[in-house]
């Protein structure tokens, strides 16, 4: 058992290889070798680690349905020491990013999959009742060839998502050895099969040269599509179609995609996708000062909990659900003001009452409480002190896509600090803006008009007309009258003026340079890399459709789109 299991080993690690996924934590190589060989499609892909427990979780779920529980509650501790995946930026961005876009291989992927698979073997079999149950009664028959092979097609195909030629039977019933199948043996069958690559990668069969084209095979979209939608494998329904071949149909396809899509198993990815977009994690701990005296004089009887980041968090991703769900757009997203809090703490920071889920959410009563720039999981900074910067780069680069200079190697240790007798904006001012300084030129222009214009919140996200300075004792010094008028050129040359994140919400509207945006996210997100030049043909179209589409329109485009249903290969310069 121990040398078959280390073939299969041996086989996920040299698929790997042969494509140029590099191991352990080294990044740069990665990188190095994306640079030298950038092509239009991963050859090989592997899963990410929320598809692989979920994965695993489905696939306990089809062999033992009736002790799925017991079986995933023995294996997830092994399972939750999987390497976490990074959220990897795109080339030139040091912020944002998907963690579908982590290819690293450690060495974690390949030890902590193999002791998966073992313990599922081993829990599989572990029982008469339960051998019975995988495999069905003929197992206590003699000989029971039959009966292992009949698994192996069935069970096998749910594995490999395709068809299990009678190669595969053969190879995997190998630890059997030609003899009786016995628990251990069998273990040993299972947690091999658990160990291919066509269950840990998306495997998908492309043709040689320097530019190749082909569709994918039924099986092959089923996966896709359902490891986009869902994040697992694909459900009866949609193996189905895979299996007959209807899937290749194009109305087959169109209802799959929209069931799919439409579906709450798509919640998950909807949360991801928008979750990463817009950079929720960036957020610090919110609780971290509770105990300093400033920040206990701040936050007066709003004292924040551990809870409170995801409760923020869950205020944005209800939104966009809300908006895809009500037929919203992008811009619709923008603008929606409604309060999602599900919890006291963060309707309290909007002066609403708790959202039951049923019915259409609370509008808060301040006015420039304008939309998604206003939530506060955008204006919280886990300090007494707000961060414009922060505010102004996040909507700069991850909303608009705009690029910004990386700062002078000064910059980088110095920290805005709370004064006791400036406002922030102006703190901000006197440490960025002053003329001639290397700093000027992006802060004065990009960066912290927009952060200025939502200061009428504080670092707690609650609305304000000033700003309260303290002593470092917590004493209240004095209050000066906050300054949200800027002039925030969303679009280059545009120099109107900004009275606050209402006017600046209006001109992200107006701009529809944030459909844009989301486009190139959204390519990213869906085919899990990077772009590169070659796919800006398909991000444009991508933006058209956002600018013309609701948000759930929009999520069923990229798998309507030829791109989403081929496996292509184009090297550049080619």
């Amino acid at each position: 058992m121990r040398i078959l299991h280390a073939f299969g080993l041996v086989l996920l690690v040299s698929s790997a290889a042969c494509v140029g996924i590099v191991g352990g934590d080294d990044t740069s190589a990665a990188e190095s070798e994306a640079a030298a060989t950038p092509s239009v499609s991963l050859p090989l892909r592997r899963l990410s680690r929320k598809e692989i427990t979920n994965t695993i979780g489905d696939l306990i779920a089809i062999a033992l349905p009736a002790e799925s529980d017991a079986v995933k509650a023995a294996v997830a501790p092994v399972l939750a020491r999987l390497p976490d995946d990074a959220v990897v930026p795109a080339a030139g961005e040091a912020r944002g990013g998907f963690r579908r876009v982590d290819q690293a291989l450690q060495q974690g992927h390949a030890d902590i999959t193999y002791a998966v698979a073992t313990a599922i073997g081993d829990q599989l079999t572990s029982s008469p009742a339960r051998l019975e149950a995988a495999f069905g009664t003929c197992i206590n028959e003699s000989p029971n060839d039959a009966c292992v092979t009949s698994f192996l097609k069935r069970f096998g195909e749910r594995v490999l998502r395709r068809a299990v030629t009678d190669e595969d039977v053969a190879f995997y019933k190998t630890p059997l050895g030609g003899a009786q199948a016995v628990a251990s043996s069998l273990a040993d069958v299972v947690a091999l099969l658990f160990t291919s690559p066509d269950l840990l990668y998306f495997v998908e069969r492309a043709g040689g040269g320097d530019a190749t084209a082909r569709t994918l095979d039924a099986y092959e979209l089923a996966s896709r599509l359902s490891y986009h939608f869902w994040a697992t494998l694909p459900d009866d329904e949609l193996l189905a179609h895979a299996r007959s071949g209807d899937l290749l149909r194009d109305d087959v396809y169109a209802k799959e995609v929209h069931r799919l899509a439409a579906s709450d198993r798509a919640r998950p990815m909807l949360d991801e996708l928008f979750g990463e977009w817009l950079r929720l994690e960036e957020l610090d701990r919110l609780d971290a000062r509770v105990g300093e005296p400033v920040f206990d004089a701040f936050v007066k009887s709003d004292v924040p909990t551990a809870a409170l980041r995801q409760n923020m968090f869950a205020d944005v991703l209800d939104a966009a659900a809300w908006e895809a769900r009500r037929g919203g757009s992008i811009a619709d997203l923008l603008r929606n003001r409604r309060s999602f809090a599900r919890t006291s703490d963060v309707a309290a920071i909007y002066g609403v009452p708790v959202w039951d889920g049923i019915g259409d959410p609370p509008e808060p009563p301040e006015p420039a409480r304008a939309g998604l720039i206003t939530r506060a999981a955008f204006l919280a900074s886990g300090s007494a002190n707000t961060r414009p910067i922060m505010k102004g780069l996040r909507v700069r680069m991850g909303l608009l896509c705009d690029k910004i200079p990386p700062p002078p190697p000064e910059a980088a240790a110095t920290h805005v600090e709370l004064s006791p007798t400036q406002t922030t904006r102006e703190v901000v001012e006197a440490l960025t803006q002053a003329p001639g300084t290397s700093c000027s030129g992006c802060h004065t222009s990009l960066i912290n008009p927009i952060g200025f214009a939502t200061e009428g919140f504080d670092a707690l996200g609650r609305a304000r007309k000033v700003q309260t300075l303290f002593d470092k004792f917590g004493n209240v010094i004095a209050e000066r009258q906050v300054n949200t008028v800027t002039v925030p050129r969303i679009v280059p040359g545009d120099d109107r003026v900004a009275n606050d994140a209402r006017d600046v919400t209006r001109l992200l509207v107006e701009s529809r340079k944030v459909e844009a945006c989301f486009a190139r996210h959204y390519f990213r997100f869906a085919f899990g890399r990077n772009e590169t030049a070659l796919d800006e043909p398909l991000i444009k179209a991508l933006a058209e459709d956002a600018k013309a589409k609701s948000i759930a329109e929009l999520l069923e485009s990229v798998a309507l789109r030829p791109e989403f249903k081929s496996k292509i290969t184009i090297k550049e310069g080619t």
